[in-house]
């Protein structure tokens, strides 16, 4: 390792696994950069498409600078991704990839492109399959291997709404990269998983989903009510731990029970 890696190490508690958040600029994302923080179990880096100005007031409330720990990163272009890891790697081993990547378009067959479903794929997809690549390989180089990548699936995959073609069929590419993908990272203590996210009070149902329709949503599910961060937080901190060690190749629903 060279000198210039090794004051890149000194800048962080080395001692702490790595946890990455890919595209954590989403509500759901900052809600989850925040709560690995607040834990202080993790180093935890992030990545951006757009816009940083949230992820960077996040980390600063922590007294946490996000010029080290924060990457402009297009998930669906490999060489970003790799890049991206490479660097990270330089200061620890990564032990986690949360991939929060969801980019969806509220428009009917009819009404659409062929690039625009491209698009679509390409954002949700090819971005999930970059982000799990890079968790094989760079996971693999742990002293006795192992790592967690999750990423989040969605309920229209199951349960799909009109106007939802081209996320849908992104989101369930994911759950068939998950199942598929998890005998080959298990033999690198390598675990795989998606959570399958009902309705939250935030992100995409709450910018995309009139108001009364979420409302007449929350009332079909077991527990009456729209997902929280917390609920998330609370699954991915049981996904990271070495508790789920046999969970792999699960796609697990997080909805609330809906019927």
């Amino acid at each position: 390792m060279d000198l210039g890696s090794c004051v890149v190490q000194m800048e962080f508690a080395v001692n702490k696994p790595i946890v990455v958040v890919l595209s954590a600029n989403s509500e759901l994302g900052l809600g989850l950069v925040e709560s690995l923080l607040k834990s202080k179990e993790w180093n935890v880096f992030s990545t951006y498409r757009n816009n940083s100005e949230q992820l960077n007031y996040v980390y600063g409330q922590h007294e946490e600078s996000p010029q080290k720990r924060v990457f402009q990163v297009d998930l669906s272009k490999w060489n970003e991704v790799s890049e991206m890891f490479e660097k990270i790697a330089a200061v620890g081993g990564i032990w986690g990839a949360i991939n929060c990547a969801g980019e969806a378009t509220a428009k009917t067959i009819k009404n659409l492109s062929s690039e625009e479903v491209t698009h679509s794929l390409q954002t949700n997809a090819v971005s999930a399959f970059n982000v799990t690549k890079c968790g094989l390989d760079f996971m693999s180089r742990n002293n006795e291997g192992g790592g967690r990548i999750i990423h989040l699936s969605s309920v229209v995959v199951r349960r799909p709404v009109l106007g939802v073609v081209p996320y849908a069929m992104s989101k369930s590419a994911i759950e068939g990269l998950v199942k598929s993908s998890a005998g080959e990272l298990g033999r690198k203590n390598i675990t795989i998983n998606a959570l399958r996210l009902g309705y939250f009070d935030r992100g995409m149902a709450k910018r995309d989903v009139p108001i009364d329709l979420l409302t007449e949503i929350s009332g079909q599910n077991a527990v009456r009510k729209l997902g929280t961060p917390e609920n998330l937080s609370s699954a991915i901190d049981y996904l990271l731990s070495p508790r789920s060690s046999f969970q792999t190749g699960s796609i697990i629903d997080l909805d609330g029970g809906l019927i």
